[in-house]
């Protein structure tokens, strides 16, 4: 072009030229520019999610992809999301977009990787990192756990705050929510154990209990003391409630992969044409004469009629067993309470279905401070009436550590060559000589025995001497030594720090020490005797009530025991290696591996935030390896805690290098 022609251009802001065409050939553009340049409706999505991000609002990406999936955000029409003076233009607008070839449905991954894509094109500086504290208050609520989890949650995070360093590039938009959530899993892990036989233990001791404090609270008067949190309890509470939100709502049963009927999915497919339709903009005016508008309307009335006729049910029982629900945040939570409303307020029989008593319960107003060893004010409540309150620390059941890290194997390329077919073999034959040939498996376990050499280890250890005398030499970084106590324990004096736990505390009290121990409690075998007292009064109750005695008889003989609280002396099993490379087989031999509740509990997490069970797995790897492998000794610093370099295990330090680099 001329160059005054050019200059024309410079001064054209509005863009009133059209001397030339723009639009490049579709042959000539890459892969990244075809994604940016090409105008549809996952663009829109993808800027109004980094939008949100920006203005750090309450609603985060897997938020938006729900609301995305329930219609509330329509998918239909763009020219809502546009401007008045462009939407009015809307006819000429839409044939000169290029759609492409694109699905109605966005996933996770496919708007995580178009965000890296736009925010790397507009050159933006970095993502906000949202109110995390708050997003895990709000998914405990989801969750319906009491809210001492989420303070718990709190205090992790503020013991370690977590810097999501962008290790994939500036523009990758991290995993906020699933961050999040796995800190709720890895607190229940710590509590309960999750290993199929610890946390039913534990559940059975609070049912016990409990029942203690409710004859407490009745035989009292002052303010009764909230119940305890059963676990297994809660587990019935949240598999039940999924069926029943289900049965009122398609979306959130395809979430969670619950079944539902034919005509439940048909009346959600019309409600969300008509969502769609409501949302449309200047919906009568894109219609081009009324006898169009006319065709169209019957044809949808057809469409319906058919559908109900076949799949659906009729209209006086879709009125009066159908809910329409508001969009909100906590869907499960708020959903539900919708549901008990509904309930309440309509005569018995016009609902398909019957919420039972135990379902009312609400768990959030359950305690769960009794374990994370702060059983005196429950001690001394249960005192009050005359009964003494025994805790029992339970280790976990499972060594998982002795199973090792594990690892994907990489395929090898098939050789070329010569192979024979041999005709004449027998059909037997031929199907031992399949049996003998042993297929490849897709990972292994192997155990992290791998060291550096002597060379390697020298300069390992002399950076960590290195910076332990710079630390020294700080004035403002004060390492403070262990104190030691002296204490007397059978007429012998013992430092307190070689003493376990279980030789320093009372039963009845287990409120942590300042000063750090050098064992926990953990010997379950050095307990007293009224471990192995109760017990055996408890399988006489169990035995009396296989004789069929009245209920009513054997709670009593169950009260007049001594309450028993087992909890968690806060170990859990660890199942670590690399997942990112891992193939969908891979993955699902690996759950095998899984205790049932903990998987149980995975799904249920992961599916809340609407991501693959395999991210949130990802996001508690990154946890339990930067807790339990990354930190240098924790009762050495009080104030601070320092990250461990001087790793001489080669495995373990390459595992705690990747996932530190995740944090």
């Amino acid at each position: 072009m001329p160059l005054k022609h050019l200059d024309k251009h410079s001064v054209d802001s509005s863009g009133s030229m059209h001397c030339h065409k723009l639009h490049p050939k579709a042959s000539t553009l890459s892969n990244f520019d075809r994604n940016i340049y090409c105008l549809n409706m996952t663009k829109l999505y993808v800027v109004l999610a980094i939008s949100l991000n920006l203005v750090e609002d309450d609603i985060q990406l897997t938020d938006l992809l729900r609301l995305i999936d329930e219609e509330y955000l329509s998918s239909r029409n763009m020219l809502s999301y546009l401007p008045d003076n462009v939407a009015m233009h809307g006819k000429t607008l839409i044939k000169q977009l290029q759609f492409g070839h694109q699905f109605d449905k966005c996933s996770f991954k496919y708007l995580r990787a178009h965000i890296a894509q736009m925010s790397r094109f507009i050159d933006l500086n970095g993502f906000q990192n949202p109110d995390l504290i708050g997003l895990a208050k709000r998914y405990v609520l989801e969750l319906n756990l009491p809210p001492e989890i989420a303070s718990y949650v709190a205090s992790l995070m503020d013991a370690l705050p977590p810097s999501f360093n962008p290790i994939n590039g500036p523009h990758t938009y991290p995993r906020y929510e699933a961050r999040v959530m796995a800190y709720i899993v890895y607190v229940l892990k710590l509590m309960f154990g999750l290993d199929d036989v610890k946390e039913r233990a534990i559940s059975d001791s609070a049912l016990l209990v409990n029942e203690h404090l409710s004859l407490v609270n009745t035989n009292l008067n002052h303010k009764p003391m909230a119940p305890l949190f059963v676990y297994t309890e809660w587990m019935q509470f949240v598999e039940m409630r999924k069926n029943f939100v289900a049965h009122f709502n398609e979306s959130f049963a395809q979430r969670f992969g619950v079944s539902t009927q034919s005509g439940r999915k048909v009346d959600d497919f019309l409600s969300k044409e008509r969502r769609q339709r409501d949302q449309e903009y200047n919906y009568q005016d894109m219609l081009l004469t009324p006898a169009m508008q006319r065709m169209r309307e019957n044809i949808c009335l057809i469409f319906e009629t058919l559908l109900r006729n076949k799949f659906g049910l009729s209209k006086e029982a879709d009125i009066k067993d159908s809910i329409e629900f508001q969009p909100s945040l906590t869907p499960a939570h708020s959903y539900f309470k919708r549901i008990l409303l509904h309930v309440t307020q309509t005569e018995k029989g016009d609902l398909s279905i019957q919420v039972p008593e135990w379902m009312v319960v609400d768990h959030t107003e359950h305690q769960v401070a009794p374990f994370k060893n702060q059983t005196t004010e429950l001690a001394q409540y249960l005192a009050t009436a005359g009964k003494q309150l025994s805790v029992i620390e339970l280790a976990c059941q499972a060594d998982y550590q002795k199973i090792g890290l594990f690892q994907t194997l990489q395929r090898t390329r098939p050789r070329c060559k010569e192979g024979r077919a041999n005709c004449d073999i027998k059909t037997q034959n031929w199907i031992d000589e399949l049996r003998r040939r042993e297929k490849r498996p897709d990972f292994v376990f192997r155990q992290p025995v791998a060291q550096y050499g002597k060379q390697y280890q020298g300069k390992i250890i002399e950076r960590a001497e290195r910076r332990q005398a710079l630390e020294a030499n700080n004035p403002f970084w004060k390492i403070s030594s262990t104190p030691s106590y002296i204490l007397k324990v059978n007429q012998e004096d013992i430092a307190l720090k070689d003493l376990a736990a279980i030789q320093v505390f009372d039963e009845c009290n287990m409120d942590p020490l300042r000063v750090p121990l050098k064992l926990p409690r953990r010997q379950i075998n050095l307990l007293p005797e009224t471990k192995d007292s109760i017990e055996p009064k408890l399988e006489a109750c169990s035995e009396h009530e296989d004789d069929e005695v009245d209920e009513e008889e054997s709670k009593k003989k169950i009260i007049q025991l001594e309450p028993l609280l087992k909890i968690s002396n806060f170990d859990c099993w660890l199942l670590h290696g690399y997942i990112s490379k891992t193939g969908e087989s891979t993955r699902k031999d690996l759950r095998k591996f899984f205790p049932c509740s903990f998987r149980w509990l995975l799904d249920t997490c992961a599916a809340t935030i609407g991501v693959n069970w395999d991210v949130l797995y990802e996001q508690l790897l990154v946890l339990e390896v930067m807790f339990h492998h990354g930190i240098e000794d924790w009762n050495n610093h009080s104030n601070h805690l320092r990250l461990k370099y001087n790793i001489l295990n080669k495995d373990i330090n390459l595992l705690t290098k990747s996932f530190r680099d995740m944090w």
